[in-house]
This record gives C-alpha cells, sequence and structure tokens, in this order.
C-alpha cells in the first residue's frame, strides 16, 4: 500500500484547499464595508412596508444579516434551516409583485402611526387588518391582465398582533406564489434607481460580467479542469484498489471501493467548481443559486455512493443465506435490495426539494392522498403483480432454482420480483411472467415431488410360451432388485417396492407391466436429467437379460400364414359323398 501514499497526501492536500476556500467564502463584509442596520419598525402598515423595503433592498446590496429585519416584518415562525430558506424566497417574490404594482410610497399609500391615532380618536373601531391588494387604485392590473385572458390570484394583507406590531399575514405568505406567477406578465413599473435592471437576466449577470477580474475566470477554468482530473484519476486509484482486494479474495472491501469510484468523480469535480467559483463576483440570488446547485451535487454524489452500497448488503445477506438450507431468504434478498433503493431515491428527493431548493414538501406529502388514488387505478396491475408476489412468498409455490412448469412452459425459477417472475427454460429463452398469473392459475413444481414414479410397459411377442413369459416376469422383477439399480434410484423397499405384473394381452404384444419409485427428495443434486440416467440404466441391464434368455420384445405386426409353410402347415378335410368311399388329402 506504500505507493498509495502519495495519492492519499494529494487528496488531503485538496481537502484542506476546499475547506480554505469555502471558509474564504462564507467571510463576512468588513468594518470598513459595513453599513449600519437600520431598526426595524413595525408600529403600522406603513412603517411595516417600509422596514420591509429598507431589509430587503439591504440584502440585495451584499448584506445577508439583513434577512432578521425581513422575517420581522412577517408572521410566521422559523424553526428550520429549510423554513428560512423558503422564506427569503417568498420575501423576494413579494418583492417583485411590488415592484410590477408600481413604486411604493409607505407613508403615503397605507395607514401610518398617525392616521391609526386619528381613527380611534374619532372613536371608530381600531383598525386590526388592513389589505394593500386588490384595491381600487390597481384597476389597472385587472385591465392589462384582462386582455390576455388571465386574472391576479391571491391578496397582500398586514395584520396586527397583541403585541401592537402590524406585519404580512400568513395568508399572504401562503398566497404570495400564486399572486406573483398570476402577474409575471405584468411588466415592472419601478425600477430601483441603486440597481440597473434592465431585465433579469441583466440584473443576475450584470455584476458577474462587470466586475470579476479575469484571473478569477481563469481561476473558474482551472478549478474545472483539476477537478475532472483528480476525478479521473480517484476513480483509477479507487477501481485499482478494488480490483487488488478482489485477487485476495476481499469481495466485499473489493465492492466498496468499486462502488465509490464514480461518485467520488463527481465529489471531486464539484470540489473543484466550488473552489472556482469562490472568486467569481455573483449577485446575491445568483450566488445563492450556484450554492444550491452546488450543496446539490455533493448530495448527489453521497446520495450515488449509498445507493451503490446496497450491492455491499447483497453481497453480506447473499453470503449468510448460502449457509441456510432453505431457499426462502435467497428469494427475499433481491427485495430488499430493490426496497433500499427505493428507499434511499424517496430520501434524496425529499431532501434535495426541502433542504437545497427550499420547497415545501408538506403539500407534496398531502398530496400523495389523492395521487394514491389516481396512481392505484391507473397501475392497477402493478398492484395485482404486488399482491401476486405476497402470494408467492407467503404460500410458497416454488422458490428461486426450483424446476416449474406453468403455462406449458417448463424450467427454472431464476429471480421472483415485486411485479414478475423470471423463468429460464429449457431451451435457453428467459420467459418474464406477471406475478399476478400464478395467482389464478395452476403451477407444477416439478422440484418439489420426493420421487418420479415411472410406469414402464415391457411387451413381448405372442409366440412366447408361458414358460418363457413367466421367466420375462422374473428378469423384470431381478433387474428392478438389482443393487446398483435400488441403490442409484434410492428406492424405498419397504413402503413402495417395485410392482410388476403380467396384465395385458395386446392386440399384437404381451404386456408386462412395471411401477418404480426413483427417489430425489433431499438431495438437491437428483433431478429429472439424473431420473433418466437411471432409466437408462434399468433398460441396459433388461436387454442384455432378455437377450441372454432368447425371450424378443414385440413391435407392431401382422402374421400371414401361407400353404406350404413348412413350420406352420396347413391342413384342410373334405368330406367324401354318400355312398363312397371315405378319402383325406
Amino acid at each position: 500500500m506504500s505507493c498509495l501514499r502519495k495519492p492519499i497526501h494529494l487528496c488531503v492536500a485538496l481537502l484542506v484547499v476546499l475547506a480554505s476556500a469555502v471558509l474564504a467564502q462564507d467571510t463576512p463584509p468588513t468594518a470598513a464595508e459595513a453599513v449600519a442596520a437600520p431598526e426595524v419598525s413595525l408600529s403600522s402598515p406603513a412603517a411595516t412596508m417600509e422596514s420591509f423595503l429598507k431589509a430587503i433592498n439591504r440584502v440585495n446590496d451584499g448584506y445577508d444579516d439583513a434577512w432578521s429585519q425581513v422575517f420581522a416584518c412577517f408572521d410566521v415562525e422559523l424553526t428550520t434551516r429549510a423554513d428560512r430558506r423558503n422564506m427569503q424566497r417568498i420575501a423576494r417574490q413579494l418583492l417583485d409583485v411590488l415592484d410590477r404594482l408600481g413604486k411604493v410610497k409607505p407613508q403615503d399609500d397605507l395607514p401610518n402611526d398617525y392616521a391609526l391615532q386619528q381613527r380611534v380618536s374619532e372613536g371608530r373601531e381600531p383598525l386590526r387588518r388592513y389589505q394593500f391588494f386588490p384595491d381600487p387604485r390597481f384597476a389597472w392590473v385587472w385591465e392589462k391582465l384582462g386582455e390576455l385572458g388571465q386574472a391576479p390570484q391571491g391578496k397582500i394583507t398586514l395584520v396586527v398582533g397583541e403585541n401592537g406590531r402590524w406585519r404580512f399575514s400568513a395568508a399572504t405568505v401562503a398566497d404570495i406564489s400564486q399572486l406573483n406567477e398570476s402577474t409575471t406578465t405584468l411588466p415592472p413599473r419601478y425600477i430601483d434607481t441603486g440597481i440597473e435592471r434592465r431585465s433579469e437576466v441583466l440584473a443576475l449577470l450584470g455584476p458577474t460580467f462587470d466586475r470579476t477580474p479575469l484571473w478569477a475566470w481563469g481561476t473558474l477554468l482551472l478549478g474545472i479542469f483539476l477537478g475532472l482530473l483528480v476525478g479521473k484519476f480517484a476513480q483509477a486509484l479507487l477501481r485499482g484498489i478494488a480490483k487488488r482486494l478482489d485477487n485476495r479474495g476481499w469481495t466485499v472491501r473489493a465492492t466498496v471501493f468499486r462502488n465509490a469510484a464514480n461518485p467520488a468523480s463527481l465529489a471531486l469535480l464539484s470540489a473543484g467548481l466550488l473552489v472556482g467559483l469562490s472568486f467569481v463576483v455573483m449577485e446575491p440570488r445568483l450566488h445563492e443559486f450556484a450554492n444550491n446547485i452546488l450543496a446539490f451535487l455533493f448530495i448527489l454524489a453521497a446520495g450515488w455512493f449509498l445507493f451503490n452500497l446496497v450491492d455491499v448488503i447483497e453481497l453480506a445477506l447473499l453470503h449468510l443465506t448460502a449457509k441456510t438450507a432453505t431457499k426462502l431468504d435467497d428469494m427475499v434478498v433481491p427485495l430488499i435490495r430493490k426496497t433500499l433503493r427505493i428507499f434511499l431515491v424517496i430520501i434524496f428527493t425529499l431532501v434535495v426539494a426541502q433542504n437545497i431548493f427550499g420547497l415545501n414538501i408538506t403539500g407534496w406529502l398531502a398530496g400523495l392522498g389523492i395521487a394514491g388514488l389516481a396512481v392505484s387505478l391507473a397501475a392497477q396491475d402493478s398492484i395485482k403483480n404486488l399482491f401476486g408476489s405476497v402470494t408467492i412468498f407467503f404460500d410458497k409455490p416454488f422458490l428461486v432454482g426450483d424446476f416449474i412448469t406453468f403455462g406449458g412452459d417448463t424450467g427454472t425459477v431464476e429471480e421472483i420480483g415485486f411485479r414478475s417472475t423470471r423463468i429460464r427454460l429449457l431451451s435457453g429463452h428467459l420467459v418474464t411472467v406477471p406475478n399476478m398469473q400464478f395467482i389464478d392459475n395452476k403451477v407444477e413444481n416439478i422440484a418439489a415431488r420426493p420421487y418420479i414414479r415411472r410406469q414402464m410397459d415391457v411387451t413381448i411377442t405372442y409366440d412366447t410360451p408361458p414358460q418363457k413369459i413367466e421367466k420375462a416376469v422374473d428378469i423384470l422383477r431381478d433387474v428392478l432388485h438389482d443393487p446398483q439399480v435400488v441403490e442409484q434410484g434410492r428406492f424405498n423397499m419397504q413402503d413402495n417396492p417395485p410392482r410388476i405384473a403380467f396384465n395385458e394381452l395386446n392386440a399384437d404384444s404381451l404386456n408386462i407391466r412395471a411401477y418404480y419409485w426413483y427417489q430425489m427428495a433431499g438431495d438437491p443434486n437428483r433431478g429429472f436429467f439424473t431420473f433418466l440416467e437411471h432409466c437408462q440404466l434399468v433398460n441396459m441391464k433388461l436387454f442384455r437379460r432378455y437377450e441372454e434368455a432368447g425371450i424378443d420384445f414385440a413391435f407392431p405386426t401382422q402374421t400371414l400364414y401361407l400353404a406350404g409353410d413348412p413350420n406352420r402347415r396347413l391342413s384342410v378335410h373334405i368330406e367324401p359323398p354318400e355312398g363312397t368311399s371315405q378319402a383325406s388329402s
């Protein structure tokens, strides 16, 4: 393993560089660059709107610490990282909607502290809820969208809490995505003078191309190149280690290294991208998107590795099941492998959706009830096949490796899956049978029979004298009691000894029938083909004994008797006429 030290040291050094890059990437603004955070005022709808706009604009200037001020303007509780990511997306969508509605002047467009006090002094009920949108001043929105056959969906509402603080309501948070989507065809009516937003694309990519130096682009290119190069090297290294372990007979360890090769290559490429992008200037939203993509690639590499590790679990289970006599556990191993892989894919999808892209998976899970009904209707056959596999496992009409006959096909069961069973025919063809067919149809398990009963009909010619007929019966009895025949057939001489009798006078032969039982129970090496070999042994012994005794086997014939045959003379007797002497010829 000394040849692996340098590559390992190189990988460790690379990880140190990557960690340094990650730490440098998250470095906060310096004291000289920092701007004092404005205070958050939530005393009125106007104050809350103004605090929100100031805080979100400060976020757009690159100060991520302003997110706490943005969150304070919403009537929601944030407990997890996924909740905060989702709230960041909602806040940006609210800003986009406000930009499309026009420049908001909080002190003029919304009730301020003075307006709230004036309302109380006039003896009116205190204001507890204020709807900013829809409002008559935004009638033009319906006109613009009506031309396209559309209409805005959702509301922007502020509510006051028990502590007297005004916040955007929970209903607004729930509706803002739908409102943003339904008004996306409206052009922005207000453009912040501090940011040149000719378009969304220019707003995202403009700072990147304007402020990123050439050496940073070169670093990105170098990072991608080194990521690919080191990834290929790591891939070849891990596969080489796996090959050496295979040669030593360490199959499980070799499988671990072999399955880690491709995920490691992807992880190192992602690391190269991380180092290269850390020097590229990006607008905060683009920076967040890039981080999400990189996090997705790293999680994908980890999930890919775990997905491949299922092969290791399968190998370990196969080693355990090989020590048992039953075949039921051999059938369960493929199902465990498929179940684990499906489980990992579902977990990976949920983790990425909630933690990387900030999606709310609660709605997805709630929709599974309706989707499950639709899927159950559309996948009735698949569900029947699943129940068919359950029936196979519990009733055990056959096991993996059994020799069966089903639907006119005869072959060996190779695999039993969730949906279908694979049967290898004697011709070599592989037949896939849906499991639901095994529920209502007859399956003949040839491998499950404890013995094969042979009905043996021995026919001899009609001209065999009685003494030789008895001799033929005795010879057949002697053959079936021969020690070699009994031993190879494992006859149960106590319960099922061979039965022999002269039973039929056929049209063209005399028939001697024999029954014997070739035992197969408890020996996996005995089967149909060993039974054929035993039949050959019995037949050859019988042929030799009948030949020695001069007994002829019969076959379909017709015998024609001719006059003059010395072996079978034909005699004719003629009666003489009355009154004459008797004559014969």
